[in-house]
């Protein structure tokens, strides 16, 4: 079982854990509604060093990753971070990854289930003068989020972070002269930064956060804070709501591919746009507090139309939600549905996306 590098750290300040594929990851230190909650009214503190980072550079990077990614990567400045998918050829999706396009040099982070297969199909494919690297053991990864994230984090660098447009990174100097990339992007719904830093100086970062923020309402989060706000937020996890199986438009991502460059798998997609769905996400309000359980069985008119893929308690909505799969046809706004938890059918309805929308940003 493998741990994160700030794993003593994360114990001494009182984290319980749980086991995320083959890592030991904090999933609460004090509640995972309290950490869901600072988030949404001022921010808290992710140890995200479990994702797989893996950095491509060589003069024919950017040709050779525009092949797997499924968005432009040439029409984009430098310093420019973004959501895309990898698809297979049969026009399924192999891994989504956030692309971070740095001088000289990509960083590509997937999660920790795909890592290993994204690493092997990209050196399977890289031509002489392509560089890839495996920097997951050397690059921590931090998330900052919240609508304080900017006050928080522009304690701890001169750059100006007001000027750091959502979706866009860049790399500057943070306390002690440490180089990190920070990326104003997220998986919470809320205002947030993604901070890529060497290793060495990931516990004195992380300390230094937190110990600035501990008058200014800020927290260290877990994973389990982590899945609730992005399930309010519509977000979807790898292994949950998507993996080999499922096209961009069951899982209504299509809109993270550009149809007009050339990738892995666009034909079968291009194809797909013609067709009718099999299923089709969808986010579901519960109407009793219990909280529907990853396979729960999803019911319309009496027959089964569906399959849940992970629920939470919303402390935004005071009720619990669910995502799930279910026959495009019962995927109506508003449509009653049934859900089958530790027995029981509890009613449900097929609700707006996401739960949760920020009303402002900093």
């Amino acid at each position: 079982m493998k741990r994160l590098l700030l794993h003593n750290l994360h114990e001494r300040l009182g984290a319980r854990f749980e086991e995320y594929g083959d890592w030991q990851l904090p999933l609460f230190y004090e509640s995972i509604i309290t950490e869901h909650t600072y988030v949404r009214v001022s921010s808290a503190l992710f140890d995200l060093s479990y994702l797989g980072r893996i950095e491509i550079s060589g003069k024919d990077a950017e040709p050779f990753l525009e092949r797997h990614v499924t968005r432009h990567l040439a029409k984009r400045p430098v310093g420019r971070g973004f959501y895309a998918l990898m698809l297979t050829e049969k026009g399924t999706i192999f891994a989504d990854c956030v692309v971070y396009k740095l001088r000289e040099r990509f960083i590509v982070s997937v999660n920790p289930l795909v890592k290993e297969k994204v690493l092997e199909r990209l050196k399977q494919d890289a031509p002489e003068g392509v560089l890839l690297h495996d920097i997951s053991e050397k690059i921590l990864c931090f998330a900052l989020q919240g609508r304080r994230a900017q006050f928080h984090l522009q304690r701890l660098t001169d750059m100006e972070l007001s000027r750091l447009k959502s979706g866009f990174a860049c790399e500057a100097f943070a306390t002690g002269g440490a180089e990190v990339v920070i990326g104003r992007v997220g998986y919470t719904g809320e205002d947030g930064f993604e901070i890529l830093l060497d290793c060495s100086y990931g516990e004195r970062f992380f300390e230094t956060i937190l110990e600035l923020g501990t008058s200014e309402y800020l927290i260290p989060a877990g994973v389990g804070a982590r899945n609730s706000l992005r399930i309010e937020a519509g977000f979807l996890l790898y292994g949950s709501e998507i993996d080999e199986e499922t096209t961009p438009f069951e899982a209504d991502l299509a809109q993270f591919v550009s149809a007009d460059k050339q990738f892995i798998g666009r034909e079968v997609f291009l194809s797909e746009r013609e067709k009718a769905l099999k299923k089709k996400i969808v986010s579901i309000s519960v109407e009793q507090p219990r909280i529907p359980r990853e396979g729960s069985p999803i019911f319309a008119d009496g027959k089964r139309v569906g399959t849940v893929t992970r629920g939470t308690y919303s402390p935004v909505l005071s009720r619990s939600i669910a995502l799930g799969y279910i026959e495009p046809r019962f995927a109506q706004i508003g449509r009653e549905l049934e859900i089958e938890i530790r027995g029981r059918r509890v009613k449900a309805k097929v609700a707006r996306k996401p739960f949760y929308l920020k009303k402002h940003t900093q």
